[in-house]
């Protein structure tokens, strides 16, 4: 495949999750007998939606297309993967408190998975809701231990209220869990690693030891982030496994991956149009790095991408995690 290309559209992946919602069939008129609870929109098996490498997985295109399209910072990292994982979730219930691993850990006691550590990032599209994040007191490891083992841990942990254009970071090792009713944009390492330490009453495996492994076990709180302005765009949030961008189309623009990564555009509001086409609702396009990419619309976009050490230095402690 020529390396001279700027961008690849996705087809994205609907899957079923117990706790999901009906919003995301709705929205892309599935017929799914199951709740859909998340739509991977960015994840190297994903097949191309269009133009000549249409039905192809996008690991497949990538190899082909090099270092240079991913960019120095995560083929050094990486190599030749997409190292992130981007995605909408729609909860319909609880999910479970539940907690992931570094690279450190996902690298040595998870190696046989493939996966990495699972930092990650939502955006509250719609709703208005519930999460957990991090416990209310300190515990020590048999304190949560026995919690999670007698059901108590529910009374432990700390909840607090969300909504939409809220930003809330969630780095490897924090206990976490979403709520009822919120429609929401993730993104994450790429990686499945998942430990539960309390799920309702379902009747789904619990990973204590390994939960207990990874969990930060300090009191936390969501913190209270105020978007950088940049030039058509807002820097949401920063730190080595990702940035998050929130990008502005009025009218026609170039706009212009960085240097050093790949980056993932996302439309969540409003119409546009690229050269390969009409963009609507979740479309998510893989643009090269140092690639420009002709729009036109009135829409919005998330972005995500890798960053150099150089370019997070910069970032204030405002966005940074």
């Amino acid at each position: 495949m020529s390396d001279q290309v700027s961008a690849l559209c996705l087809e994205a992946r609907p899957v079923p999750r117990v706790w999901g919602g009906r919003l995301l069939a709705q929205r892309l008129g599935l017929a799914s007998p199951e709740p859909v609870g998340e739509l991977w929109l960015a994840y190297d098996k994903n097949p191309i939606r269009s133009g000549p490498a249409a039905g192809r997985s996008l690991s497949e295109v990538l190899r082909e297309l090099g270092p240079g399209f991913l960019g120095e910072v995560p083929y050094g990292r990486y190599g030749l993967e997409l190292p992130l994982l981007v995605k909408f979730l729609n909860t319909a219930e609880w999910l479970s408190v539940q907690v992931h691993p570094d690279d450190a850990y996902a690298h040595t006691v998870e190696a046989g998975s493939g996966f990495h550590g699972k930092t990650e990032a939502w955006y509250v599209l719609e709703g208005e809701g519930e999460v957990v994040y991090g416990l209310r007191t300190p515990l020590d490891r048999e304190d949560l231990r026995r919690a999670a083992m007698d059901g108590s841990l529910w009374g432990l942990l700390n909840r607090e209220r969300v909504g939409p254009g809220q930003t809330i970071g969630v780095p490897a090792g924090t206990i976490h869990a979403l709520g009822p009713g919120l429609l929401l944009y993730e993104v994450q390492q790429r990686s499945d690693l998942t430990y539960r330490l309390y799920d309702h009453g379902r009747p789904r495996e619990l990973h204590l030891e390994k939960a207990l492994d990874v969990a930060r076990l300090e009191p936390a709180s969501c913190p209270q982030r105020k978007p950088l302005p940049a030039h058509q765009k807002e820097v949401l949030l920063a730190c080595e496994a990702f940035v998050l961008e929130r990008h502005f189309l009025r009218g026609r623009r170039v706009l212009l991956a960085p240097e050093e990564s790949f980056l993932l555009l996302t439309l969540t509001r409003g119409r546009a149009e690229w050269p390969g086409g009409p963009l609507g609702w979740g479309d998510t396009l893989v643009l090269g790095a140092r690639r420009g990419l002709e729009l036109v619309g009135e829409a919005e976009f998330l972005g995500a991408f890798v960053p150099s050490q150089e370019r997070l230095a910069w970032y204030p402690q405002a966005v940074r995690m």
